[in-house]
């Protein structure tokens, strides 16, 4: 039997290896009153990996999924309490090192700025509610600025690598902060705006 599993799991892996994922889901199957959750995984190929285990009878689910959704809620809310006030606080950073450069004449979140140009400058593309292209520059004072198309320019504030402010933006006397999710993909806080920059494979 050891050898029978050993060798399924060899042959799971062999299917696997080159091949995309194009679906992981988990779902719930009802067979004869008993219920099972099953996680399935599809790669492009068309192969497929299954597997079912029992979850209980219907009181044991209704249980279970009780459980599961007041901890998703909690962890929600624990969620929110922790971001729901990063743009002031994003605004404080600023404000912190303009202190700090004055009283020592450099400012850590211009040399954080300098120390990842390549990424920031460049070509950007607005997604989400909207579809827009943006471009990030330097100006002679080595301070950043944003404009779509021909348009007025406007401040850009990014931090390190992981946070850009626009200003102005999506409408005068407001600003928008995006925050990096992965490599030179950002997203707004609510989810309606993503930042992506722009490359021969995604113009």
């Amino acid at each position: 039997m050891k050898h029978i599993l050993f060798f399924c799991a060899i042959l799971s892996a062999h299917i696997a290896i080159g091949q995309v994922v194009t679906l992981d889901t988990t779902y719930i199957t009802n067979n004869a009153g008993k219920y099972y959750k099953v996680h399935r995984v599809v790669y492009s190929t068309g192969a497929y990996a299954e597997d079912a285990q029992l979850a209980g009878d219907s009181l044991q689910l209704y249980t279970e999924g009780k459980g599961y959704i007041a901890n998703l809620a909690a962890t929600f809310a624990s969620d929110i309490n922790s971001t729901w006030n990063y743009s002031q606080r994003i605004t404080a950073i600023f404000r912190e090192s303009d202190r700090i450069q004055s009283l020592t004449g450099r400012n850590p979140v211009d040399s954080l700025r300098a120390d990842n140009e390549s990424l920031w400058l460049g070509t950007w593309n607005m997604r989400g509610d909207t579809q827009q292209t943006i471009v990030i520059s330097k100006i002679a004072t080595g301070a950043y600025r944003w404009r779509i198309g021909t348009g007025t320019l406007r401040v850009a504030q990014p931090i390190a690598n992981t946070v850009i402010r626009l200003n102005n933006y999506p409408t005068s006397g407001k600003f928008t902060d995006f925050f990096r999710i992965s490599g030179d993909r950002y997203i707004q806080a609510d989810g309606k705006r993503w930042l992506i920059k722009q490359t021969t494979a995604n113009k």
